[in-house]
């Protein structure tokens, strides 16, 4: 029985994305949220 995760979805990055555990997951939305929000602070926006 094959699990979620490895479902093909036609796109490269959704199917790398799918393929991290969940701590990676984590990590890298943290990490984008933090670059994004230091992207706007210099932007003036936040």
């Amino acid at each position: 029985m094959a699990s979620d995760a490895a479902a093909e979805t036609g796109s490269p990055l959704v199917d790398r994305w799918t393929a991290l555990d969940r701590g990676w997951q984590a990590l890298a939305l943290g990490l984008g949220i933090v670059a994004a929000h230091a992207a706007g602070q210099v932007a003036g926006l936040f």
